[in-house]
């Protein structure tokens, strides 16, 4: 048995409480203790050299593969012209075997203005197959080499497109996904799993397929969960309901699109973006979407689905709001992102019962007055974007993610930019912040009774952070984490 003490632990919502200390046995919570124990002989100690101990963070949205692969392969994220990615593209596929992956740019932060052409990354790199994806995920390139590969492979592929949005998109990426080694995939894994304990998060949800008829490499993940630090909570990205029910799956989705992104001007809006006479795009049909959705509920999968604009939203939000007053079940159907919400479609949300899965980051990095919101969709518009206090008011039971490898996976800039929203209006009180990344993401994935509060019987899954979330502060980071009482990470 192992005894954490001289600490403050986040209990019944407060530090201020008379917790002093928690015994585990076996990775779960047997006591909380008002005191160490008179004879501590029978017991390992473990000091936390007092810091402060909440329930182990969760984020309930994240690209894993893709952010443990990318961080093994070229991050354009700090170029800031063309010769800058071009540099660090022929520096970085030299050791990347067959398959190159440069990611993170970012074409609004290139002196130059536009992406590459493709004679320019064919001069790079010739004889290997290279993707350069956009920071939202939602365009990419590819050089000649990989469109002759997927061509002979796919058939029908635009090839004569040099920058893929949409459908294309993600046939490309996925394609490149698909044709990686099982080695390479689990060292992916792995490294996501590192970079997550480290980011403060003992359990992260994760995505698995090609976001069409494939669940690519759910089978081999599924086998090796208990390999890994983190506990993954893994989605079939899919729309084939019955491979998802053969693996024994009990949700589907996550990035199965409903519409695009802003940044790509594919995120379908009930007005035009500013300045362009354009909506963004309804990736399927309304019977489309009821079909699907209603199947998988028939089936009790949980859905989760990609929808960004208003349109879309509304588009998903209807078919959740149909099944929840013709056949109720507690499923915890996703809105996965559900950015821009006016009051009316909020209302709509409450009343269907669906769970935003919502991006504090996404504020930080784009909302304000002169962000990039505000930009592409007008200052009135942009704010009401990412209502997080706003769904919190009205009931509805929001979780929180880093959406990673878009944004950071880091729960210390998680959780600031969720009580620092750019509208004062819109902020999560310190308690609010820590829920939606405690106990809403264990609700979520129906494993309340298992983790996400600091009790009795659940899992001795704990962040230490250096402060009290709720007091200001400097030097603000995560000195551990641990994971059914086993510290995996440690910065003490």
């Amino acid at each position: 048995m192992k005894v954490f003490h001289n600490a403050k632990f986040w209990h019944k919502a407060s530090f201020k409480n008379n917790v002093k200390a928690i015994l585990t046995e076996d990775g779960r919570i047997v006591k909380l203790l008002t005191s160490l124990p008179k004879s501590t002989q029978d017991y390992e100690l473990v000091d936390l050299k007092g810091n402060y101990v909440y329930p182990g963070f969760i984020d309930t949205h994240t690209h894993s593969f893709e952010g443990g692969l990318y961080s093994l392969m070229i991050d354009l994220g700090g170029a800031r012209n063309l010769q800058d990615v071009f540099d660090l593209i022929a520096e970085g596929s030299q050791d990347k075997g067959k398959f190159v992956f440069a990611w993170n740019f970012d074409e609004l932060k290139i002196a130059e203005g536009r992406f590459p052409t493709r004679a320019e990354l064919n001069a790079i790199v010739r004889d290997k197959n290279l993707v350069l994806r956009r920071v939202d995920g939602h365009s990419c390139m590819i050089n000649s080499f990989a469109c002759y590969n997927i061509l002979s492979l796919l058939g029908n592929f635009h090839c004569e497109d040099e920058v893929f949005k949409g459908f294309e998109n993600d046939r490309a990426v996925h394609w490149f996904h698909n044709n990686i080694e099982h080695d390479l995939i689990l060292k992916a894994y792995h490294a996501a799993s590192e970079i997550a304990l480290k980011g403060g998060f003992s359990t992260i949800h994760t995505m698995v397929g090609d976001a069409n008829m494939s669940i690519g490499h759910y089978s081999l993940i599924q086998e090796n969960l208990a390999n890994f630090g983190v506990d993954y909570v893994l989605y079939p990205q899919s729309f084939n309901i019955e491979a998802a029910l053969e693996v024994g799956a009990q949700r589907i989705g996550g990035c199965i699109l409903a519409d695009g992104s802003l940044g790509s001007y594919t995120a379908a809006l009930y007005e035009s973006y500013q300045g362009r006479p354009i909506r963004g795009n309804l990736y399927q049909t309304d019977a489309y979407w009821s079909d699907f959705i209603t199947r998988a509920h028939h089936h009790n999968l949980q859905v989760g689905v990609h929808c960004i604009g208003d349109r879309a939203i509304t588009q998903i939000n209807s078919v959740y709001l149909a099944l929840a007053n013709s056949d109720p079940k507690d499923l915890r159907h996703q809105l996965i992102h559900c950015e821009i919400t006016d009051d009316a479609l909020v209302n709509q949300i409450k009343a269907s019962g669906a769970v935003p899965v919502m991006q504090p980051m996404f504020d930080r990095l784009w909302g304000g007055e002169n962000g990039f919101y505000a930009k592409v969709l007008g200052k009135e518009r942009a704010e009401n974007m990412n209502r997080f206090a706003t769904m919190f008011s009205k009931g509805i039971k929001i979780t929180g993610s880093s959406d990673w490898y878009i944004t950071e996976l880091n729960i210390v800039k998680s959780l600031d930019a969720a009580m620092n929203h750019h509208s004062p209006a819109e902020a999560l009180t310190a308690g609010q912040a820590i829920d939606i990344y405690t106990k809403n993401a264990a609700w979520l994935s129906h494993d309340e009774g298992v983790k996400g509060q600091l009790l009795t019987g659940l899992l001795a899954d704990f962040t230490v952070l250096n402060y009290d979330l709720k007091k200001p502060g400097a030097d603000k980071r995560v000195v551990a984490t641990i994971k059914e009482g086993k510290l995996l990470y440690e910065n003490l």
